[in-house]
């Protein structure tokens, strides 16, 4: 017999309309559900702030959904002197390490050496801001970069020191005779950065004053938000004391649809390549490799589930929904890949999909690569709201930059912080015996594991929820069950199916996409969502046409 689901097991977006139609009057209104939007709704709701997070797409759609996945202090970053950004991002590194040890882990990063000496004077000419030009990496800035790098995530750091070897024994096999020498480090990897996004949401609605709903349109008329669900048709109209403009590389635009021109965002659009070769991803033996693409820019690619990510570009682009890869950045991406391992042949034909993403950076000079990657609070009246930009960040601040919009929203509101997200594990670190859920709801300890590894400590409600009797593996991806799919559906508020194929699963990284797995899942969803055939068929043809998710579709399906 299927244990009963947990009593939270509900259609949540259903659920979040309808809380949103019962408090028109949120003190704050969030408009954008990237990782740091979601993270300011978490510290206000634990706050007890009353607060609305409204997304026009999916949640952590953006470039919160394309990042390289990793937690890191920002190595490069020391180069432009970017000491601040650099020591928060170390300390949220280690707060991240172990606080979500169950989607957080240490990642070892390799890092190939070709001159000892020769480039030096370029390095100490960039760090002393007298030269934008790139140059080659070179060990003595490398090294010292290091140490100043170990100084600053020195507290409460946990990971391995890092070391330098100047043979190249510890460098595989067939990269050709130009090594030098080979330095490694230690940063943090981010197994599931959407369900991190997901884990914040379920604890923000998780309290009685906080919303968040995806889908959605808005208008702003005078001092009121008129939302609208395209599905329903349904209207519920906010008045809101402040708002939080967390919408990343849309950021001007909303501004503008608020009732105010502005230019605070820099769009710079990265790209990274899904490689699937049992080969490559063997050689890399859990680590990353981060090293010189031949022209003095550095690249980077690590292993994430039995595929390999490989980047990122840097194209600058003005237009907020920009997510297309020109053929120029993949034959960049694959001739950088093809440099490392010599003896290992990376061509197109390994590429099983793509990652895209605008990077909204603070407007400024100089190219994409030398840009600030640091991040401000930029406060606006318009039209007699006021109104907090969050502009630039990265994934790894993403909390103490949630921190410090909330400081300024209670500081505009006149409330006291009474809660803090610093040294707050997230939901999923909660522990799990394996063994007891099994067997209370009835599944091999294997399945409850398997679960375990993405969801941490919530795949107990994960499990409760499938049962013995309804736990039936999907034909085309076992390590995923019908129900397992519905739970996703209702919990985490998938309404497409590149919802529930980028965001909800990690199924692009490991049993990887073909046509009949996608009309399974969407049956599966529409069937959740009372949703047609018709509807459904629409939607594997628009996965269908998504290099996000298969890239090259026909020679994919012709190797199946």
């Amino acid at each position: 017999m299927t244990p009963p689901a947990p009593q939270s097991l509900r259609l949540a977006r259903a659920d979040g309309l309808d809380r949103l139609a019962l408090m028109p009057r949120p003190d704050v209104l969030i408009l954008g559900g990237g990782v740091n939007g979601v993270a300011t709704l978490r510290d206000l709701a634990l706050n007890g702030v009353p607060a609305a997070l409204l997304d026009t797409g999916d949640f952590c759609a953006g470039a919160s959904g394309a990042s390289s996945r990793m937690a890191h202090g920002g190595l490069r970053y020391l180069e432009g002197r970017e000491f601040r950004l650099v020591a928060e991002s170390a300390r949220e590194r280690n707060l991240l390490l172990r606080d979500a040890p169950h989607l957080v882990r240490p990642l070892e990063i390799v890092v190939p050496v070709q001159n000892r000496i020769a480039g030096f004077g370029g390095s100490v000419t960039r760090f002393l801001g007298l030269s934008r030009r790139q140059g080659p990496l070179n060990l003595a800035a490398l090294v010292g970069a290091l140490g100043l790098y170990e100084a600053f995530g020195i507290v409460r750091r946990s990971l391995p020191r890092p070391t330098v070897t100047l043979s190249r024994k510890r460098f595989p096999r067939g990269t050709g005779a130009d090594v030098a020498a080979v330095a490694s480090y230690y940063d943090g990897q981010i197994a599931g950065p959407e369900a991190l996004v997901f884990e914040m949401i379920g604890e923000a609605t998780a309290q009685p004053c906080a919303v968040a709903v995806n889908h959605v349109r808005w208008a702003r008329e005078g001092g009121m938000f008129r939302v609208t669900d395209p599905a329903t048709g349904r209207e519920v109209v906010l008045e809101p004391r402040v708002v939080v403009n967390a919408a990343g590389a849309a950021i001007d635009r909303v501004n503008a649809a608020l009732g105010e021109a502005t230019a605070l965002v820099r769009g710079v659009k990265g790209a990274h390549l899904v490689l699937r070769h049992p080969e490559f991803h063997a050689r890399l033996a859990g680590r990353a490799f981060y090293f010189d693409d031949g022209t003095g820019r550095m690249v980077i690619c690590l292993p994430v589930g039995d595929c390999i990510l490989f980047g990122t570009t840097e194209v600058e682009t003005s237009e907020p929904e920009d997510r297309a890869v020109a053929e120029n950045e993949v034959d960049y991406l694959v001739a950088a890949a093809q440099r490392l391992f010599r003896d290992i042949a990376v061509g197109r034909h390994h590429i099983v999909a793509l990652t895209s993403g605008i990077r909204p950076l603070q407007a400024g000079d100089g190219n994409a690569t030398q840009a600030a990657r640091d991040h401000a609070l930029v406060e606006l009246g318009i039209g007699g709201l006021p109104v907090v930009s969050l502009v630039g960040g990265k994934w790894t601040t993403f909390r103490s930059f949630a921190e410090q919009a909330t400081d300024r929203v209670l500081m505009r509101l006149g409330r006291p912080r009474v809660a803090s997200t610093a040294d707050r594990p997230y939901p999923g670190a909660a522990p799990l015996d394996a063994a007891a859920v099994a067997e209370a709801a009835g599944l091999p300890v294997e399945r409850v594991e398997t679960r375990r590894r993405r969801y941490g400590g919530l795949a107990r409600d994960v499990a409760l929820h499938c049962g013995a009797d309804a736990d039936t593996p999907l034909r085309h991806a076992g390590s995923y069950s019908r129900r397992e799919i519905e739970w996703l559906v209702r919990t985490r508020m998938a309404m497409s199916l590149d919802d529930l194929v980028l965001r909800r699963t990690d199924l692009v990284f490991s049993s990887g996409i073909v046509r009949p797995l996608l009309d399974e899942l969407a049956g599966i969803l529409g069937e959740t969502l009372g949703r047609d055939a018709a509807w459904q068929r629409g939607q594997v043809a628009s996965c269908l046409a998504d290099p996000r998710i298969l890239f090259e579709t026909p020679a994919l399906e012709a190797a199946e």
